[in-house]
Order: C-alpha cells, then sequence, then structure tokens
C-alpha cells in the first residue's frame, strides 16, 4: 500500500516531489542519466516522448525554445490535438537539449523505472518515483504557483477535466510552495 501520509500522491498512485525531493532524487542518478530525468521534469513530457524525442532532435525549435511535438510524438488513443507545443522552457535549455542529444540514449520503460525505483531508495523516497512522477510533479507544480490552467493543460496535452481530478487534492505546505514557485522562476516557467 502506498503511504499517503505526505499527501502529494496523485489518485492513481503517482508519487509528485517536492523540490527538495527533486534535489535530493537528482542527487542519486549517475550523471549519464541526470539529463534525461531532469529535461523528463522540465518539460513535463510522457516517458515515451521523451524517448521519442531523442530519435526527432528537429523538434526542438532552438531560436524559438520551444518543443513542437507533432502527432507522431504523441501516439496516445485519446489524444485530440494535432500538436502540442512545450513552451516556458529555461533559458539555458538548448544547453540541456545538447547534453540529452549527445548524451546516453534513454532506456526502455523497464529498465528507467527499476532505475526510478533503485534511486528513489538510495535517496528515501517512499513511494518512490515512477516513469508518472516527472510528468506529474512539474503538472503539480504548476497547477499550484498559479500558472494558468489552459496554459498547463495545452502544454501538457489533456483536457481540463483530467488535470483537475489529478492534481486538486495534493496540499503543498507554505515552505515547498516557496521553493516551487523560486525553482519555477529559476527554470523560467513563471515569470
Amino acid at each position: 500500500m502506498k503511504d499517503l501520509s505526505n499527501g502529494l500522491v496523485t489518485p492513481d498512485g503517482s508519487k509528485v516531489l517536492n523540490v527538495q525531493e527533486f534535489d535530493n532524487f537528482v542527487l542519486q542518478i549517475p550523471k549519464r542519466y541526470k539529463t534525461i530525468f531532469e529535461l523528463n521534469v522540465i518539460t513535463g513530457m510522457r516517458y515515451i516522448e521523451v524517448q521519442r524525442l531523442y530519435d526527432n532532435p528537429k523538434w526542438y525549435s532552438e531560436s524559438r525554445n520551444q518543443i513542437i511535438l507533432p502527432p507522431e510524438a504523441q501516439r496516445k488513443v485519446k489524444q485530440k490535438l494535432v500538436k502540442r507545443t512545450i513552451d516556458k522552457l529555461p533559458s539555458t535549455f538548448s544547453y540541456i537539449f545538447k547534453d540529452f542529444i549527445n548524451g546516453t540514449r534513454p532506456p526502455d520503460r523497464t529498465s528507467w523505472n527499476r532505475d526510478l525505483a533503485r534511486w528513489s531508495a538510495k535517496a528515501g523516497i517512499d513511494p518512490k518515483v515512477g516513469p508518472k512522477t516527472p510528468r506529474k510533479t512539474m503538472e503539480s507544480w504548476m497547477l499550484k504557483a498559479g500558472i494558468p490552467e489552459i496554459e498547463i493543460y495545452s502544454r501538457q496535452g489533456h483536457d481540463p477535466v483530467t488535470s483537475l481530478r489529478h492534481y486538486q487534492s495534493l496540499s503543498f505546505t507554505d515552505y515547498e510552495m516557496r521553493d516551487i514557485q523560486k525553482r519555477l522562476t529559476e527554470w523560467g516557467i513563471l515569470k
């Protein structure tokens, strides 16, 4: 059974990180995988989309500092968007992206899940970080930081009902909210 005592677990059981947990977790990731995880959190992309982005670097526009995901990037059964634009990326994202493209290929989902569980144990994070954690962490941070819901929906590629169902029950402390706002500002997501 998942530990729900910290309130940072979505109804589907996915762990959402606070900033301190994020920082502790990243310290446990070997250097060759660190950029994959950080890019996954910053973009809020699904892990399969991260894997496809690695094979299609042209989806990132450095001049616009945006990732434009065409339908073949998303391939979700209920997908309604022709394309999805991921913006509000850090001004330094082009460097992160270059490290990502020139780095280790994102591992298959099974290996990645095992790695996430191992790093969670090392970081003392329970329930463990799963493949949905990066995406749900970013969405919840943005929502709680006051970014307009319509911007989050379009960036993340789902409808308002889905977002509200996942995140309305999450509760960050005042201290955690201060850290979230600071981190989102550092990343250029919150102005």
